[in-house]
């Protein structure tokens, strides 16, 4: 399989360039051929819901952009599942895991039940602001140019 197959690619418009890289502007997607059919998804409502405004992005580029280019960004989809693993499923796993230590040593009728699992919640979405903050460039999208054919 090649290794193109597994980027996810957005196109954007270069807004204000900086030095290594640029602001970039994404036209959120109106949803897929499900919303289109009135057969949702999560995409389409929260892309109803959000409105259809364009989404600004820092970008690293290895070569001077000018505003006003069209450019495509690159995220490794593995990158992005890593990501939201990091973001939600520390946050999640230290709360039901403090959680459930509370109901085995509280009792599970005890308050002190609701107060280790939101301790727990509160740790882990400290342990991932850490990782964020010591792994968080490899999680940001970058330009993306295809090899010349």
């Amino acid at each position: 399989m090649a290794s193109e197959s597994r980027l996810l690619i957005a196109e954007g418009r270069v807004i204000a360039p900086f030095e290594g890289g640029a602001w970039v502007d994404f036209t959120p997607l109106a949803g897929c051929q499900g919303c289109a059919a009135s057969q949702g998804c999560g995409t389409g409502l929260w892309a109803r819901w959000r409105g259809a405004r364009p989404r600004r992005l820092a970008i690293e580029s290895p070569r001077p952009l000018a505003a006003g280019e069209r450019v495509a960004v690159a995220l490794p989809a593995r990158r992005l599942v890593q990501g939201a693993l990091s973001l939600y499923g520390l946050p999640l796993g230290a709360g039901l895991g403090l959680g459930a230590w509370g109901e085995w040593r509280f009792g599970a009728d005890s308050p002190v039940v609701i107060l280790t699992l939101l301790a727990g919640l509160a740790l882990g979405a400290g342990l991932s602001r850490l990782v964020a903050g010591h792994h968080g460039a490899r999680y940001r999208p970058r330009l993306h140019e295809p090899p010349p054919a």
